[in-house]
């Protein structure tokens, strides 16, 4: 079980990293190109922004079920 959380636990910090370091980098330098209707880079962005989001919901509920 500890092998199990130690994966979780890595992959949950890497998400967060992402989710508070990365894309919003991401998403400010999409937003720089102008009309956010039409930009495919922010919605691409966001809506990696909305998986890891729910990815990390996942890890979280997974990790209180392995305690």
């Amino acid at each position: 079980m500890e092998a199990v959380k130690k994966k979780l636990q890595a992959e949950l910090d890497s998400l967060e990293e992402e989710l508070h370091f990365k894309l919003p980098k991401e998403i400010q330098k999409a937003r720089e190109f102008g009309d956010l209707r039409e930009n495919a880079e922010y919605k691409a962005a966001k809506e990696k922004q909305t998986m890891v989001q729910v990815r990390i919901s996942q890890l979280q509920q997974r990790m209180m079920e392995v305690d």
